[in-house]
């Protein structure tokens, strides 16, 4: 019993650790909306909760799935979909951690499609889309290409090139929404 809440005790003051660690905004880091750049990109990924492996875990897919399904509002799915994104790749640094390298590269691929779920929900916005959507998209999209970048080295090398390609995909989509964004009309930040 005490083992376990230990182990309990020590994962959320790991996750703490690591929440600390992105979130420290520094004036030392050039602001920089260039994914090539090495600039810290200030946003913070969402706690995930329960991690894929767990007992519980297709429970609260399953949840997802559902609630995904319900929403109508196209910006409401934007959001559930980048909020799934976040979770999972913050997810997908806290199985590393535990050298559950298989089930990380499995939630890294999931998460960045949940991102691409959400680009196919651009065209379906109504009217003159606001700015701060983009810029919201593009520091989601820059942050989580930082993390999985970050995870490369401490993936084994057989693994890296899932990495890469999840990288690869995100890339992809930060380019879909700046296309997006230009087809508005609106200027590029």
């Amino acid at each position: 019993m005490i083992n376990k809440m230990q182990k309990i005790f020590f994962s959320f003051l790991w996750v703490i650790v690591f929440l600390t660690l992105f979130s420290i905004q520094s004036d030392a880091y050039a602001k920089s909306s260039d994914a090539t750049t090495s600039a810290i990109v200030k946003y913070d990924l969402a706690y995930p909760g329960m991690l894929p492996g767990s007992i519980l875990y297709k429970l609260k897919v399953l949840r997802d799935k559902i609630s995904a399904s319900l929403i109508s509002d196209p910006q409401k799915k934007i959001e559930f979909y980048l909020l799934q994104t976040d979770k999972g790749i913050l997810a997908t640094a806290m199985l590393i951690d535990k050298k559950k390298f298989e089930l990380a590269k499995e939630t890294a691929l999931k998460s960045e499609n949940n991102f691409t779920l959400l680009t196919y929900q651009l065209g379906n916005l109504p009217g003159k889309i606001n700015n701060s959507l983009f810029t919201k998209l593009k520091k989601a999209s820059l942050k989580h290409q930082e993390v999985l970048k970050s995870l490369l080295s401490r993936v084994p090398q057989k693994d890296r090139k899932t990495f890469q390609t999840v990288i690869d995909f995100s890339k992809r989509n930060l380019k879909t929404v700046e296309d997006f964004q230009k087809s508005q009309d609106l200027p590029q930040k």
